[in-house]
């Protein structure tokens, strides 16, 4: 799968450390991870990738993107796989909360963020609070397929225009966008073609900021 995003020439931070880990969930499930670490980090994030039973996975190249650009901001991240389940965003909180939990193993005094793309951003809302998160950020989340309560976490959202499952006039009522309001990404669709180089931005602006920058 090809990427459009500006990171992809490789103009990584320096001094990034790659791990490629086993985790093992509470329920005794194994999943795979990577972390990434830049020299002197000051927070980490998790990043949590789409469906996995529909070619989510955590290289997937809005993740890469997204972690490219944290590090040059000094925050490590980890981007773990889900367990292939039946893809309903609960059995698979097990396996995000593990990747959290080792961020905070890892760095136990500094923040946490939690960035999901679509499926992901619905396994993040679940965990945030769970984790302690200090912010939450849901990318393209399809908010008029699941009910999520409000998040107790400082949330943001980013949509896509044209996004095939939950466009912006479907979920303006939702309960969730009433309270933290809608980052909409003109001319794009659920699957972020063309547009990933936006959403980075937009996301690591999301992420910054509630670190206090």
């Amino acid at each position: 799968m090809n990427s459009d995003s500006p990171f992809d020439d490789f103009t990584s931070a320096t001094h990034v450390t790659l791990e490629t880990i086993e985790l093992t969930t509470d329920d005794g499930i194994t999943i795979s991870a990577d972390v990434e670490t830049p020299s002197s980090p000051r927070a980490v994030a998790a990043l949590l990738h789409p469906h996995p039973l529909y070619g989510g996975r955590r290289d997937h190249p809005l993740l890469l993107s997204i972690a490219h650009a944290l590090h040059h901001k000094r925050i490590t991240t980890a981007r773990s796989d889900f367990r292939l389940a039946s893809g309903n965003t609960i059995e698979e909180v097990p396996d995000a909360i593990a990747c959290c939990h080792e961020l905070q193993r890892r760095h136990c005094e500094l923040p946490l963020v939690i960035a999901g793309y679509s499926f992901g951003s619905i396994v993040a809302a679940r965990i945030a609070s769970v984790v302690g998160a200090r912010h939450l950020i849901m990318i393209a989340p399809p908010l008029s397929t699941v009910t999520l309560e409000i998040p107790t976490t400082p949330t943001t959202l980013i949509i896509a225009e044209h996004d095939q499952f939950s466009p912006p006039a479907t979920i303006a009522d939702d309960a969730i966008v009433r309270e933290v309001g809608m980052s909409v990404v003109a001319g794009a669709d659920h699957f972020l073609n063309g547009h990933i180089g936006t959403v980075t931005e937009l996301t690591v602006v999301a992420a910054t900021t509630a670190l206090g920058e």
